[in-house]
């Protein structure tokens, strides 16, 4: 089988075999991943299978709630496909955390079973890591209490971390917007991710949806300026990097970067874009920077991947949303937050517009 692959319409209830159907079909020998070697989509359910067995025989099963704490790395993403296929929900802790903060998110969120690697810390500046994922179950753990497959905490940049949960339908949602982009990277490309498979735009805009969208993913060796554009070298498939401002900051400051033919665009999110950086970046390398505006409640939410509208950004599809007193105000069919209620018919989230990439139009 080949070219690209993407539901017309994502379900309204994700089907039991979403992680079978969705991220991990295709062809055997089709190239998937690339951490440091390549990995082929037979590897890869090879993997994931392997994963799951260590989590049933830790007693993770259907309904159950799984914390893991990985490095970025081929690990953390059978682990992480191994809970989703084992109809567990997944709750993601970011690897940077120290021990308190981990058992602090711990304590509060009560997972059945932790899954910490066996090998020590990456180095500074790796861009992934060894890991040999080790499930263990916490007696005082407690089952899933909703169907959310996902569980994040925000940054907590400006309050007290809240639990976001999502649906697989939500996330099957969003991979349906990227598929409906068409800058967005398509069968036949590539991508090199520098944005962490933690937070929403590594994980779906570019993990998840490379997997669904069968775009071989890579992730550099080293996050350097060095370790980026040779990890962008290395391929001559037509390439998108996804980032945010920082890494984009980072190639733009580059002395004399070699020649990237392949290179089509970057795209950043997650933080202010400065006035000059899209113009910087478009003198250093010749292709556009492009920028995205999202939340963790509910992934990407307005786009400009062609860096024409700046600081503005287009909503993608399906997006109900207003602005309102410099509010952007998006309807959703039910909190994100976990243990909030669930809002009545018309009830909107609130954020602040222009955080992450720009204002929307």
């Amino acid at each position: 089988m080949t070219g690209s692959f993407a539901p017309s319409l994502p379900p309204a209830q994700a089907p039991d075999d979403w992680v079978d159907r969705f991220l991990l079909a295709g062809p055997d020998d089709q190239e998937c991943l690339r951490f440091g070697t390549p990995v082929d989509r037979a590897a890869l359910r090879a993997l994931v299978a392997e994963q799951a067995g260590r989590l049933t025989a830790a007693g993770l099963s259907r309904g159950g709630t799984a914390a893991l704490r990985l490095a970025p790395s081929l690990g953390y993403t059978a682990a992480l496909l191994a809970c989703w296929q084992l109809g567990a929900q997944a709750v993601l802790l970011d690897h940077r955390l120290t021990d308190h903060e981990v058992a602090l998110a711990v304590e509060r969120l009560a997972p059945q079973v932790l899954v910490e690697s066996a090998h020590g810390p990456a180095a500074a500046m790796r861009g992934f890591a060894e890991t040999d994922p080790v499930p263990v179950a916490r007696p005082d753990g407690r089952p899933a209490a909703t169907g959310h497959a996902l569980v994040q905490l925000s940054s907590g940049s400006t309050g007290p971390a809240k639990v976001i949960a999502r649906t697989a339908a939500d996330l099957l949602r969003e991979l349906d917007c990227y598929a409906r982009l068409e800058a967005f990277p398509k069968a036949g490309e590539r991508v090199v991710l520098l944005s962490s498979v933690v937070h929403v735009l590594g994980l779906v805009g570019g993990l998840l949806n490379s997997l669904h969208a069968r775009v071989p993913l890579t992730v550099p060796a080293r996050m350097t300026t060095a370790g980026v554009l040779a990890a962008i070298g290395e391929d001559d498939r037509p390439t998108t990097v996804i980032g945010v401002p920082f890494h984009a900051e980072l190639l733009a400051g580059a002395a004399d970067p070699p020649p990237l033919p392949q290179l089509r665009r970057m795209i950043v999110a997650g933080e202010l874009v400065r006035p000059g950086l899209p113009a910087a970046f478009t003198a250093r390398y010749g292709v556009p920077l492009g920028t995205m505006y999202g939340m963790t409640e509910l992934g990407v939410i307005a786009t400009d991947l062609d860096g024409t509208g700046h600081p503005e950004v287009v909503p993608v599809h399906g997006m109900d949303l207003r602005e309102d007193g410099g509010e952007l105000h998006i309807a959703m069919a039910a909190s994100p937050t976990r243990a909030s209620p669930t809002p009545p018919a018309g009830r909107t989230a609130a954020c602040t517009p222009g955080t992450p990439g720009g204002s929307t139009r």
